[in-house]
């Protein structure tokens, strides 16, 4: 029997059972969130045409996700990527664009992988987010023509706003003019987050007393965003004042968090501290205990390996002078980027014949000065000549942002000089020219893999350096301009595997004594320290043919009165690369005793016995520390 359908015009054989299909269908419109039979009247809009009334299908039985299809285009649609997650956003600047989240561009390229996979995220300050759903990066599009954004290209600062305090935009140059020009990006803070009254106006006071103190605007940028989750949170909880906040709450508060718990303690203590001692409130300073901030896991320095640091700099050249001048000083001094940004052009000072870089220090507040070389110098004197012939004495800095940095191309050539201090995110120019010619020249680390770089990376990797070339840990430590050493040996010097080689290597010069005891290295003189070849010995031959290999342990500047009867000196050294000449000592001696006492040359039998009796003794030693 044959059942024919209306519409469609089909066919359908009586072996189908008619009645379990319609119960399954029913069954597959249905799940624990909606009943799609019953409640969906074709709302959904069609991604691809914008077309209205989407019908809903079945679960797919592999992707477990159910389908939707489009009678007008024809197309099918999963809805758990590209149906209920889809978002219309209208477009900031031409209101007749509508974007959708969720939904893959199709004319749109990555420009990291250059797959055809991406998405748009959201719309945030007036700039459109995208992601690619391959590489998982993110990409902006171009620039809004914002008023801040407007004023920097045109190399001036937007007018400082008149300070209210019932406002909720401040300015915070109008409270403290004596910023930083790094600190220009966060001048503005908003305080309409911040939802409770009461707490919006200790905020204030709070941020009031740090602009005051001189704190960085982006600190105080930094303790707000820190602190808006725990306003969130007290607004939720329904607490009307400081006086409820209590050891519990804030524990209760610091488990609903799972991000920047660190960040959000320090920030939450130093408030709960100036709020008590300026008397705006009255908190317990046992609120918040040491044992709360998570376990810091601190890893040791990871600096530039010398393979991909050689191949920067011997195509430094590649670079605009600018840019390669920014590595140079920035390397041999190792500056910190801010440091590097905010050093003044003034900063070459001369002492006689000798140079020296000097300034001034924003994480340390003070002032830091190493001496330079000829070289440094002179490169130092082309970019104060360079910056003069740019903007004579209006610019104070000795580096400057730049326009026109490319991605591609080393050599920058649509590059132009912004009468602005080198910033602090990604459009960093010497970062951004350095990744450049990483990928240009497809320069490789010594594992065969795509070298990485970071402007942060410049200061561990010089300190590293000056720390294998035996510098001692002090010298370094003073070059960084470091309070403490363990700050130094932790976090900016690096044992490299050369290193360990050479003073491995210094170690086992010197194992075991005449008497087969072993020495330790610490316990020679310095002059053993600054050059061991002077303490060598080998003598091929003496009076009595006997030939000496190892070192000698006594200073040089102090007489020895047991020359040529080394093996017999409490002062002498035996080494291990040197045991196999021990043995064939040992052995002519033993030959030797035997035929002067045969010859009945009784002194020399002495002496032969005394000899092979102590390289039995250091050969016994030797192979002690060989097992």
């Amino acid at each position: 029997m044959k059942f024919a359908c209306p519409k469609c015009q089909k066919n359908t054989l009586e072996s189908l059972d008619l009645c379990s299909r319609s119960r399954y269908l029913n069954l597959k419109l249905k799940d624990e969130y909606i009943n799609w039979g019953r409640d969906y009247h074709g709302e959904f809009v069609c991604p691809e045409c914008n077309a209205e009334g989407m019908t809903v299908r079945g679960i797919n039985k592999t992707t477990l996700k159910r389908l939707f299809f489009c009678p007008s285009c024809k197309k099918s649609q999963y809805q758990s990527r590209t149906i209920d997650e889809i978002k219309m956003i209208k477009d900031p600047i031409n209101s007749d664009i509508a974007w959708y989240t969720n939904h893959r561009i199709n004319d749109f390229i990555c420009p990291n992988c250059q797959d055809r996979n991406i998405y748009i995220c959201q719309i945030d300050n007036m700039k459109k987010r995208f992601k690619c759903r391959t590489c998982k990066k993110t990409q902006c599009d171009s620039v809004s023509l914002l008023n801040n954004i407007v004023f920097r290209f045109n190399q001036n600062s937007l007018p400082v706003e008149t300070y209210k305090w019932e406002n909720d935009k401040w300015d915070l140059r109008a409270i403290n003019p004596n910023f930083d020009d790094r600190d220009r990006r966060h001048y503005h803070v908003n305080f309409g987050v911040f939802k409770l009254y009461w707490f919006k106006c200790v905020i204030k006071e709070y941020v009031y007393y740090l602009c005051k103190l001189g704190t960085a605007f982006a600190t105080i940028q930094n303790y707000l965003y820190c602190l808006k989750p725990f306003s969130i949170y007290l607004n939720k909880s329904h607490v009307s004042g400081f006086d409820e906040i209590n050891r519990d709450l804030f524990l209760d508060y610091i488990v609903s968090e799972n991000r920047s718990i660190t960040q959000k303690l320090v920030a939450a203590r130093k408030f709960f501290t100036v709020g008590t001692i300026q008397g705006w409130f009255n908190i317990n300073q046992d609120i918040i205990r040491d044992a709360d901030y998570p376990k810091r896991h601190y890893g040791n320095p990871d600096p530039i390996s010398n393979t991909v640091r050689k191949q920067i700099e011997e195509n430094l050249h590649l670079l605009p002078d600018p840019i390669a001048r920014m590595w140079l000083i920035c390397y041999f001094a190792a500056m910190r980027p801010s440091e590097l940004a905010l050093l003044n052009q003034d900063c070459l000072v001369r002492e006689g014949q000798h140079w020296k870089i000097v300034w001034r220090r924003k994480k340390g507040k003070n002032q830091h000065e190493i001496p330079i070389s000829r070289t440094i110098a002179k490169v130092v004197q082309e970019q104060q000549e360079y910056i003069k012939n740019l903007w004579g004495d209006s610019w104070k800095y000795l580096f400057c942002h730049y326009q026109g940095l490319s991605f591609t191309d080393p050599l920058m050539p649509k590059l132009e000089a912004v009468k602005t201090v080198l910033p602090v995110h990604n459009a960093n120019p010497l970062l951004t020219s350095i990744r450049t010619l990483i990928i240009a020249l497809d320069i490789k680390d010594e594992n065969g893999q795509p070298a990485k770089f970071h402007e942060n990376l410049l200061r561990p990797t010089r300190l590293t350096q000056l720390f294998e070339q035996g510098h001692d840990l002090a010298v370094v430590s003073a070059w960084a301009g470091h309070k403490h050493l363990a700050t130094t040996s932790t976090y900016y010097t690096q044992v490299s595997c050369e290193l360990m080689e050479r003073e491995a290597g210094h170690i086992q010069k010197a194992l075991v004594n005449s008497n087969g005891h072993r020495v330790l290295y610490e316990s020679f003189p310095k002059s053993f320290w600054e050059n061991p070849t002077a303490h060598k010995l080998e003598l091929s031959s003496t009076h009595i043919n006997t030939p000496i290999y190892g070192y000698c342990g006594l200073p040089l500047d102090q007489d020895c009165h047991k020359f040529r009867a080394c093996y017999t000196c409490q002062s002498f050294v035996a080494t291990l690369d040197k045991l196999p000449q021990y043995l064939k000592t040992r052995d002519e001696l033993r030959a030797k005793q035997a035929k002067a006492m045969s010859a009945g040359q009784e002194v020399l039998v002495e002496q032969f016995s005394t000899q092979a009796d102590r390289l039995d003794d250091i050969i016994a030693g030797l192979q002690q520390e060989v097992a």
